[in-house]
């Protein structure tokens, strides 16, 4: 990645805070830890492993549900506690775009749910809103219980569904209104460095949509998902619309997203999943941050400890699923392996 020389500045505010996650950052699982649970034969020497961690608490939740939502739910429920109790009030678009990823699944989780007439619940993450209050929301296009930030969003969608040609084109549609949207709320908080890294967010969607849409011939034309406030402009991307793939992948490379694009093409060539990308975003993401680790106590610090709890609990949650699965240990460790 090319290193951009950020004066990200301290902020007195924050002293507290920051200092807190620091002592908390011990909590964090080494890379010793993390390969002993990939190692782990049966879900018994996970729980062993886990027992002598910060998620002890919820070992006999996971054993009775055979899966990790409960940790993941809750958790995500004490970093958004944590971060409405701390952040200033200018700062909370911070959390949005903490959990930018999911609140856009829920979005299209209950836009969904709404054409289909069915009851999708399980599939919506409870962080910053309820299934119901949203779907409810949607079903009477009453938008006054819900939260501001998401209400113009969550409109839009709904105005959407009688203009829909596809699902598809929907979700491409509620991605740019939505990221749009985003981009606003973090031009307020006025720190460069995190307006900054949702522009690389956003140049990874654009760059995930156009290899998608060349890889499996989408008939899309590229002004319904190529979108707006990265750092590779829109006018620039536009230019790859009649380019292969194989010319995309080629100027990609000379970019800070050459091992996101390379990697994850060779990978979906393979195994022909789009989930390949992921692993180079995180990787991605953990490097961006690095000139933090420089600072003392501000915004950018705070962010970093719980992008970094996010891919944590991410990682868990899969060597949990592999291990009941059966998958094997090198694709398992593939996937964690930060």
């Amino acid at each position: 990645m090319v290193r951009i020389d950020y004066d990200i500045s301290d902020d007195s505010d924050y002293l507290f805070t920051s200092a807190e996650l620091r002592t908390r950052e011990r909590e964090f699982l080494d890379k010793n830890r993390i390969e002993r649970m990939v190692r782990s034969a049966k879900l018994d020497e996970f729980f062993k492993i886990l027992r002598d961690t910060v998620y002890s608490g919820y070992i006999n939740d996971v054993e009775n549900s055979g899966n990790f939502d409960k940790v993941l739910i809750e958790e995500y429920g004490n970093i958004v506690k944590f971060l409405s109790e701390r952040l200033k009030p200018n700062d909370l678009a911070a959390v949005e775009i903490l959990f930018l990823e999911e609140n856009l699944h829920n979005l299209k989780t209950v836009i969904k749910s709404v054409i289909l007439d069915r009851d999708l619940e399980s599939l919506f993450i409870p962080i910053l809103d309820s299934y119901q209050t949203l779907r409810g929301a949607a079903l009477t296009e009453n938008y006054k219980e819900i939260r501001e930030s998401i209400s113009e969003v969550l409109s839009f969608a709904v105005g959407l569904i009688g203009l829909q040609k596809n699902y598809r084109f929907m979700e491409l549609e509620l991605e740019k209104f939505y990221l749009k949207k985003m981009f606003d709320s973090v031009k307020k908080i006025d720190r460069r460095f995190i307006i900054d890294y949702l522009r690389h967010i956003i140049d990874i969607y654009n760059i995930k949509n156009i290899c998608r849409n060349k890889y499996l011939s989408e008939d899309f034309d590229f002004d319904s998902f190529i979108y707006e406030n990265g750092f590779l402009t829109r006018k620039y991307l536009m230019e790859f619309r009649n380019e292969s793939l194989d010319s995309f992948i080629k100027e990609m490379e000379r970019t800070d997203y050459s091992d996101i694009v390379t990697k994850g093409i060779n990978a979906l060539h393979s195994g022909r999943t789009f989930s390949a990308f992921e692993k180079n975003e995180d990787l991605f993401r953990i490097d961006f941050f690095e000139p933090v680790k420089f600072t003392v106590s501000n915004l950018e610090r705070i962010f970093q400890f719980f992008l970094i709890k996010k891919l944590e609990l991410k990682y868990l949650n899969i060597i949990h699923t592999g291990i009941i699965y059966g998958i094997e240990k090198n694709k398992i460790e593939d996937k964690v392996k930060v």
